[in-house]
């Protein structure tokens, strides 16, 4: 569980009062508006346990990276919100998509090979 969270930020660029909502629908790839309204209903029918956790997350949450490089490539920050044109997004698209698909071909390559086979096989030795 500490490994998906270690990219969950404050983004308090985008949010309202101190990111913290902003920053955990910039995590999951939702939209803020949707963790408000989750917050402010779970504040209403957990008041003080909401609010307990939402200054916590504000306290111990660090701010987002300004670093361009430790942004996220989800497709909409990416492109149509940092203004990138439509052209520019589809080329950084599929830039990512070749990329993708280079790394599932080396996949397929390992899975089909003679030594993954007999490395499963030996596993399965080993396991009788």
């Amino acid at each position: 569980m500490a490994s998906t969270l270690i990219n969950l930020y404050r983004d308090k660029r985008n949010g309202k009062l101190g990111g913290v909502c902003a920053g955990i629908a910039r995590h999951f790839g939702i939209e803020p508006w949707l963790v408000r309204v989750l917050a402010v209903t779970c504040l209403i029918f957990t008041s003080f346990l909401t609010l307990i956790f939402y200054i916590a997350a504000w306290l111990l949450l660090d701010d987002k990276p300004t670093d361009p490089a430790a942004q996220s490539s989800h497709i909409k920050t990416a492109s149509w919100q940092s203004g990138l044109s439509a052209d520019e997004a589809l080329t950084r698209l599929e830039s990512s998509l070749q990329g993708l698909n280079t790394r599932v071909v080396t996949l397929e390559r390992l899975l089909t090979s003679a030594e993954f086979r007999v490395r499963r096989e030996f596993n399965e030795l080993d396991k009788q």
